[in-house]
């Protein structure tokens, strides 16, 4: 039996209305804050975990260090108390920002979702984890059960009963804390939380999100014992549009090895976008069929971003060989520039990486060879398609670390220089807009001497460098200092 009741007082402040939820741990009340006059959720420990005073020292611990994560996807802890009630009971509690909107476990009985929602919805979570894990928190229970889908967003509930990362003491007892279909292997023996563990579970929410199973047969926690013991594979994604690297990504984040599953940070970069990291090699993008609106019966709380419908470059009329057919096409090309630059100009204003701005249009190159001009060459008649350039700091980081993720996965780049380059992509957005160029520079310095070391593929290394140099070039500040 609940120790609260509706319109019970806590510390002359919190009056509780009515129970929103209930769980094994825990159960939540809708309240009033009267100090501040706001509607707060106040979450109670459950009776038998209550009266472990070690264990409410924890949970007081842990609350103090969620209090310090402000996120948008996060839920905030607004403050911790332990209420005395009738009959000499200790009832500690959290309290919490009230989240309006409906949990994904919820949404999940419909079935999965449209894979650019799911994607979407995880690049918002791994944001919120990797906002916790630079303070240090492990969340250790991320799970669709502690996912709300609001109007604003996926929101993180949960952060309250968070670990610290790292060594420290008392971690007796706390061996199965979490949700077996989520429990990363390593978890299976002592050791200090990680953030690693956030990330296995993460890929699993994802997983599940996309195809409605979780990504192995686990319900209990033998089933989760006996399945990491067996090291039993997770099945491939087979979601018809999904990006191959989104997928490849969600099954890296399910590796037995934590060393190798991404950071937080690094799903969140990529799944930001949810469009394919190599776009088509045409002047336009295509779209997957069936992207461009959610699917009937899509819930409300989760954002609709319509695509937006690009422009297409008008085709060229017949005009004879020579001077004037140049001159056409180079009036063309620089018409297609201005409107890419007075776009990109009212898209990104001052600030060069506040959002994601859509991709813009490339013009065809002007000039051709002679021999394929006049039909002797043994090569392909036209040009090469012209590769689209990075518009921002954000989309650009987000295409490097995608072609980083899928030239590992091929093992044509070393692990500990593919860890290092993403570490020089997280801090490419950090500091003054005008030191952007010495960032893009030495991150290319770092590109070539991994290639001279053997550390990288040719390949891949020239596409790292392409694409460092386009975006350069396309914002003028190759030679900045």
């Amino acid at each position: 039996m609940s120790p609260f009741t509706p319109s019970l007082r806590l510390h002359d402040r919190y009056v509780l209305r009515e129970r929103i939820g209930l769980g094994g741990m825990s159960e939540v009340w809708r309240a009033d804050d009267d100090v501040l006059g706001r509607p707060v959720a106040v979450k109670a420990l459950a009776g038998e975990l209550a009266a472990d005073p070690q264990l409410r020292a924890t949970i007081q611990r842990e609350a103090r260090a969620a209090a310090r994560l402000t996120h948008p996807h996060v839920t905030q802890v607004y403050d911790y108390g332990e209420a005395t009630l009738a009959g000499g009971t200790m009832v500690p509690y959290l309290v919490m920002e009230l989240v309006e909107g409906r949990n994904l476990a919820d949404r999940l009985t419909a079935g999965p979702l449209a894979w650019p929602d799911a994607v979407r919805m995880a690049g918002q979570v791994a944001a919120a984890l990797a906002a916790a894990h630079r303070i240090g928190v492990v969340h250790r229970d991320i799970k669709p059960g502690n996912v709300m889908l609001t109007d604003t967003g996926a929101k993180v509930l949960d952060f309250g009963i968070a670990a610290l990362a790292g060594p420290r003491a008392g971690q007796t007892g706390e061996l199965l804390m979490g949700t077996p279909a989520y429990f990363a292997p390593e978890r299976m023996t002592s050791g200090a939380p990680d953030p690693a563990s956030d990330v296995y579970a993460l890929g699993a929410l994802l997983y599940r999100t996309l195809t409605g199973r979780a990504p192995l047969p686990v319900q209990t926690w033998e089933d989760a014992m006996e399945v990491h013991a067996r090291h039993t594979p997770v099945p491939p994604l087979r979601i018809p549009g999904l990006p191959a690297d989104i997928a490849e990504l969600t099954l890296a984040c399910l590796a037995a090895d934590p060393a190798r599953r991404p950071t937080a940070a690094q799903l969140a970069n990529r799944f930001a976008t949810g469009q394919p990291a190599d776009p088509p090699t045409a002047i336009l993008p295509t779209v997957p069929a069936g992207t461009a609106r959610p699917p009937a019966g899509h819930p409300p709380t989760l954002i609709d971003r319509s695509l937006v419908t690009p422009l297409v470059p008008p085709t060229l009329p017949a005009s004879p060989s020579g001077y004037s057919k140049r001159l056409f096409t180079v009036l063309i090309a620089a018409g297609l520039a201005l409107v890419v630059g007075l776009v990109g100009t009212l898209a990104l204003g001052d600030e060069p990486d506040t959002r994601p701005v859509a991709e813009p249009v490339v013009a065809a190159p002007i000039d051709q060879p002679a021999s394929a001009a006049s039909g002797t060459s043994s090569g392909p008649a036209s040009s090469p398609p012209t590769k689209l350039t990075p518009v921002s700091l954000r989309q650009l980081a987000t295409e490097l670390a995608a072609i980083i993720d899928n030239a590992e996965s091929r093992n044509e780049i070393d692990p500990e220089t593919a860890d290092d380059l993403r570490d020089k992509l997280a801090g490419l957005n950090r500091g003054k807009p005008k030191d952007r160029a010495k960032r893009i520079r030495e991150l290319r310095e770092r590109v070539a001497e991994a290639a001279e070391r053997g550390r990288i593929s040719a390949d891949t290394a020239t596409r790292l460098q392409d694409l460092l140099a386009s975006y350069s070039q396309g914002r003028g500040e190759e030679e900045d200092d």
